[in-house]
């Protein structure tokens, strides 16, 4: 398996978007939002699409141009990764309950220096490019990840995660967590390569261990910025239970790990009540998970704005219930899709993660599937403007190529989420980020 511009071995891409125009084809074109285009091919130059359609009419007249034909493949929209922890993909973790989970990972963590967590960064990174993701909506705790993710110009929000329970603490947090200046990407003195993709945002980590105030002061400072937000909400059982009562596992993780919690009195309601109670959902643009949640909670997210980001498979590997994704699309809701980490998650592919969504969701069709996995990720991380997961004239050149498994006569775009499904090659700003070769 190789990578045609580099990041496979970690480099920064040595090409440069070609100011000659490209053609690509391939059997099935899928540009999300529009029907799908038979024998398509979508014409790039200089880092943007210029033409979408059937060959016939987008190839253009005049001198040959460089045309890669893909064949029996489906051409998609680049794959965007609404929630992922691209700086956990080296840590391995044993199979544990929820809470204890957290404890082994917060001990691991706490101690690895800051190369390990630019490497196991740089290891997320190359698998997205592999799964066929341009764009990802990053949490980070420790800031390296966004050195990778610049210098190998992948496209998305790096998200800085805050947490305390104290509510005395929340400012201190706030000014020791957060980036000191808009737009720049820098950690412990180095800068990234590819700004221009990134952009930052905010993460307050979840109610059961961010307090109401440090919500409310991260939120105030991504308003203020004009940076997109992003929490973990109503995940498990265990994050209900403690925001009942302060008891069960979270309360033992709590005293496991030492945590301040001094001044935490539980709500005694839902996660999402108490977060809309406290005035602080409506600032929220994207919330994860959304497991533990009724049509109640739904009303409430959906008259906040706020996307839902759903992650099928990490649920599972928590053995946590999973959400109602058809009655949230009933009430309205704009579902996309993550991997959440490789700590909890087998793998980074989010076409796996759409097919574990579509057999807990089997109402959902395979173009309304699409548009989960592009349209509304990149939607709810604010890249629709740029044209981010759809095929359209002006648009980013972002886009994935997905050799459907052996056996259908007739290319579907179905085929692509079904098993034995293969990313052939991703490209992002005109660049080849990943090429089988085959």
């Amino acid at each position: 398996m190789s990578s045609a511009s580099g990041p496979e071995n970690g480099n920064r891409a040595e090409q440069t978007p070609s100011r000659r125009q490209n053609l690509w084809r391939a059997d099935l074109v899928c540009p999300a939002g529009s029907p799908p285009i038979r024998g398509g091919a979508v014409l790039t130059r200089g880092g943007r699409i210029e033409a979408v359609g059937p060959e016939a009419e987008v190839r253009p007249k005049g001198p040959p141009v460089p045309d890669r034909n893909f064949g029996r493949a489906v051409l998609v929209p680049g794959l965007v990764n609404t929630h992922t922890h691209l700086e956990l993909s080296g840590f391995e973790a044993a199979r544990a309950p929820m809470a204890e989970w957290i404890v082994a990972l917060v001990r691991e963590t706490r101690g690895w220096p800051p190369p390990l967590f630019l490497s196991s960064s740089r290891l997320g990174a190359i698998a997205s490019f592999g799964s066929g993701v341009t764009c990802v909506g990053d949490i980070s705790a420790s800031g390296h990840s966004r050195v990778i993710l610049s210098f190998m110009e992948m496209r998305g929000v790096v998200f800085s995660e805050v947490l305390g329970l104290a509510p005395a603490e929340a400012d201190s947090i706030v000014r020791q967590r957060l980036p000191s200046a808009d737009g720049v990407f820098e950690t412990g003195g180095e800068t990234g390569g590819g700004a221009e993709f990134l952009r930052d945002g905010v993460s307050p980590h979840a109610p059961y261990t961010t307090s109401i105030p440090l919500y409310r002061l991260a939120l105030e400072e991504a308003r203020g910025r004009t940076w997109p937000s992003a929490t973990h909400l109503a995940e498990s059982p265990e994050e209900v239970r403690f925001l009942k009562d302060g008891g069960g596992a979270f309360a033992e993780m709590h005293k496991a790990l030492e945590s301040a919690v001094n001044g935490f009195d539980p709500p005694g309601c839902s996660p999402v009540r108490y977060l809309a109670d406290a005035g602080v959902l409506e600032d929220i643009d994207l919330a994860v998970h959304c497991n533990q949640t009724d049509e109640e909670d739904w009303e409430l997210l959906t008259r906040a704005g706020a996307a839902v980001c759903l992650c099928p498979r990490s649920t599972a590997y928590f053995g946590h219930p999973f959400a109602d994704a058809a009655g949230m699309r009933r009430a309205g809701l704009r579902l996309c899709l993550g991997t959440d980490s490789r700590a909890s998650s087998p793998s980074l592919s989010l076409l796996d993660e759409a097919a574990a969504l579509w057999e807990a969701d089997p109402g959902l069709t395979a173009d309304a599937l699409l548009e989960i996995c592009t349209v509304n990720g990149a939607g709810a991380l604010g890249f629709a403007d740029e044209g981010v997961g759809r095929l359209t004239s002006g648009g980013v050149a972002d886009f994935a190529v997905i050799a459907p498994p052996p056996g259908a006569a007739e290319v579907a775009l179905a085929d692509i989420f079904r098993p034995g499904a293969i990313v052939r090659t991703t490209v992002s700003g005109g660049i080849v980020r990943f090429d089988r070769g085959d």
